[in-house]
């Protein structure tokens, strides 16, 4: 499918419906979704709701769909009957289905039988895909279509679910051939951002691939390369050092080529050394310590070296590794930005105003009773804090240094305003709270105190049977808009 394109990717602006009511935060539109968290969610109906379950997705443009893959498992629910409709001259025709899906199966591929191989279906029974074909009149129908609608038919005695779907095809013919052209543009920046796919084809053709930048030593230079610093396959300077879930050292373009052969047999990224295929567990990891011990060497060796940046490798691949490692950062266990941030920039704002007053303070009260050997001016502000110390004291003791006492008060003062300052934004949750106004306690439709959702954009009240009612208009009694995602459960408290 790399020449294919999904047109459920958020970046071409599909859109897509359901009738059925939802739970929350399991809707449709995380099947088209940009965030990650909302993709993993999936869509999942209310408990209460029966099978067939109509998913409707609208494209801006036609397109020639060719495979549709779909996860219908969402933990322990699992949907077991599909049916695919596409729309021809206004009226839907079911195009394919399945029905009875085995248990252990993770997908289903829809996809013609002229596209059907042993290879791909060798793969797909290790994948655990089940392959169901397209019927013979559905090539008129999905050749030029903008509409597909998947019918959720049977479920194993649970509601109706879908973890996640993919639409591959190609622009439609009957398209201009600007619009077919923008649409391959558009795909090409979001599978290949980093012109991989360029380059392997310049390669290919035998043009030369742009150099790696790697410093050369210079002929008449006898400098010794630490091994740490060496490929442990290739035993090259590194350029981006990367640790393999093995344990080995090697740069990240030793990574991608190894990459790039394995793909030509239709093998997953793996570690080099052990075979074993890359997870969310097991991946490489950038090392940024050798990185900075490397830049250093080679800036403290210059002269040794024909050329010998600050920072190595092209402003692209700089770009591609520093946010691989922000998105490692900012995983859940590692340590971000937080509450605390407003309290360290208040107090360096303190400290930038203050600095020439502690400095003058500091040089005074230590003029007479430290000795000639005095830290340096570049060390003095790091010890200002202990100099307020020593120059309150000894003002306790001496009348002519009542103005250091009082910078030093007036500084720690400041220092105490910002941290209240700070702990004013902190959300507290010992704190008393203020008794909130009282709550409607029926619908706002038909005055029942049976209710059960709350809509947050007006934040009214409303039981099921009224919201069935007004989710078809999108609008509260108020005249107020809202989505599906603005409704929330209610929960009265005793």
């Amino acid at each position: 499918m790399s020449s294919l394109i999904n047109f459920l990717n958020p970046k071409l602006k599909p859109s897509v419906e359901c009738d059925a009511i939802c739970e929350d935060g399991y809707t449709a539109a995380n099947l088209i979704s940009d965030n990650e968290e909302h993709i993993e969610r999936g869509f999942m109906c209310f408990a209460v709701c029966k099978p067939p379950v109509d998913i409707v997705f609208d494209f801006p443009k036609a397109i020639d769909l060719k495979v549709i893959k779909l996860w219908p498992s969402s933990g322990a629910l699992r949907s077991t009957g599909f049916e695919v409709h596409g729309k021809y001259d206004g009226i839907w025709e079911r195009v394919a289905y399945v029905r009875d899906l085995p248990k252990g199966m993770d997908s289903v591929t829809f996809c013609y039988q002229s596209d059907y191989n042993s290879r791909s279906s060798a793969a797909a029974a290790q994948q655990r895909s089940e392959k169901v074909f397209f019927f013979k009149t559905a090539h008129k129908i999905l050749g030029a279509t903008n509409s597909v609608k998947i019918v959720i038919r049977t479920t194993e005695r649970c509601p109706p679910v879908l973890r996640k779907i993919q639409m591959w095809g190609l622009p439609a013919r009957s398209l201009d051939k600007a619009d077919r052209e923008l649409m391959k543009t558009i795909w090409s920046e979001i599978s290949d951002p980093y012109g991989l796919r360029d380059q392997a084809q310049q390669q290919q053709a035998g043009q030369r691939s742009p150099s790696r930048h790697i410093p050369e030593l210079r002929d008449q230079s006898r400098l010794e390369i630490p091994e740490e610093f060496l490929d442990s396959i290739t035993w090259e300077l590194m350029i981006f050092p990367t640790v393999l879930p093995s344990g080995k050292v090697v740069d990240q373009s030793t990574i991608d080529k190894h990459s790039e052969e394995e793909a030509k047999w239709g093998r997953l990224p793996s570690d080099p050394f052990t075979g074993l295929e890359y997870t969310s567990q097991r991946k490489a990891i950038l090392n940024l310590a050798l990185k900075a011990r490397i830049e250093k060497f080679l800036m403290e060796h210059s002269e040794h070296f024909k050329s010998a940046p600050r920072s190595l490798g092209s402003s692209r691949m700089r770009r591609r590794h520093a946010s691989q490692f922000a998105s490692h950062m900012c995983l859940p266990g590692s340590m971000s930005v937080g509450t605390y941030s407003s309290l360290s920039s208040g107090y360096k704002h303190q400290q930038r105003k203050t600095k020439s007053t502690v400095t003058a303070t500091a040089t005074s009260a230590f003029s007479g009773s430290l000795s000639p050997t005095s830290p340096p001016a570049a060390k003095r502000a790091r010890h200002s804090y202990s100099a307020y110390t020593v120059s309150s004291t000894v003002t306790a003791s001496s009348a002519d240094q009542s103005p250091t006492t009082s910078s030093a008060t007036g500084t720690t003062s400041s220092i105490d305003q910002a941290i209240q300052q700070a702990l004013q934004k902190i959300t507290r949750f010992t704190q008393v709270v203020p008794p909130q106004p009282m709550q409607p306690t029926s619908c706002i439709n038909c005055r029942s105190s049976q209710f059960a959702y709350e809509i947050r954009t007006c934040r009214h009240l409303v039981c099921r049977e009224c919201l069935v009612i007004l989710s078809a208009s999108q609008k509260c009694v108020c005249k107020v808009s809202f989505q599906g995602v603005d409704v929330e459960r209610y929960h009265k408290l005793p």
